[in-house]
């Protein structure tokens, strides 16, 4: 339907000392409701909060092949 590279629906970086969370999921009542959303949302609030860490390194040309020309 629509004529674009792939996107990530949720992801993290870097951001000089700070932490980036972003999440497009969860449009829809019954999404938040399930078990691997709310794990994705805990997580990730997690890591920006600094609580857990986790790897993050720079990947969008990886994951989005075609979105940078």
């Amino acid at each position: 339907m629509y004529d674009r590279p792939p996107f990530p629906a949720a992801w993290a970086r870097m951001h000089g000392k700070g932490r980036v969370y972003y999440n497009s999921m969860g449009h829809r009542e019954d999404v938040w409701t399930g078990e691997i959303f709310q794990q994705l949302i805990l997580g990730g609030l997690a890591w920006a909060l600094g609580n857990i860490d986790a790897d993050v390194p720079p990947n969008f040309k990886e994951v989005t092949p075609g979105a940078i020309t």
